[in-house]
């Protein structure tokens, strides 16, 4: 179970160059409450931001950076699982991403996608579609469960019943396939080739053989004279 801990963002949205934090473990419910314009939904994007690179609402990710500073947008969520401890710290101008686990940051040395994949199905065990259809039930971007694709169905549902290993199994047969139909293409690509020696060969040798009995017939009838 994901216990969110605090979320603190600057230059992101509306907000300034200092950081606004919201603590979310003080009690067991929190109740943000605010007129129109308070920034209760900017709560959300920055969340939805830092775990997964969108934001909560539909907006271009070029204007989540605030339009006065243009720089420096930075958005830190901690949450815990089980015993661990984690910091998702993401920005935009410059670009960060950092995974924390227990005051230690895991090694970045995986492509961003490939960082992104740890932090979905290694720890969060949730992707963005799931995470506004369980998490975030928001009337402006919750979609009934039977309007989604069959694919995000499939997502939800794995994600609920933490059964997304198969899926996981599926990923990598599909993989093992592209390698193998890969290695077929090659294996046929070579099988042609040989083919065509073999037919060169095979046209030498009868043309030798033509010739040889060409010059086995002048020498027999010289043989003759």
């Amino acid at each position: 179970m994901i216990i969110f801990k605090s979320v603190r963002y600057k230059n992101f949205l509306s907000t300034g160059n200092f950081f606004t934090e919201i603590n979310l473990n003080e009690t067991k419910s929190t109740l943000v409450v605010g007129q129109n314009g308070a920034g209760k939904s900017t709560m959300l994007d920055a969340i939805s931001f830092a775990l997964f690179s969108k934001p909560h609402r539909n907006i271009n990710k070029s204007q989540l950076v605030n339009s006065i500073n243009q720089k420096a947008c930075v958005v830190e969520v901690e949450f815990s699982i089980g015993s661990s401890a984690f910091k998702i710290v993401r920005g935009i101008r410059p670009g960060i991403f950092e995974i924390w686990k227990n005051g230690t940051m895991i090694n970045q040395s995986s492509h961003a996608k490939e960082y992104q994949k740890i932090l979905e199905q290694n720890i969060l065990k949730l992707n963005h579609k799931s995470f506004h259809q369980v998490i975030v039930l928001g009337s402006s971007s919750f979609i009934p469960f039977m309007q989604l694709a069959a694919g995000h169905r499939r997502e939800v549902i794995e994600d609920l019943l933490d059964i997304n290993v198969f899926s996981k199994m599926n990923q990598i047969l599909r993989d093992k396939q592209s390698v193998l139909k890969d290695q077929l293409k090659e294996l046929s690509y070579k099988i042609d080739i040989t083919k065509n020696k073999l037919e060169t060969q095979e046209k030498y040798i009868k043309d030798i053989q033509k010739l040889t009995q060409e010059n086995k017939k002048e020498y027999e009838s010289r043989i003759h004279e």
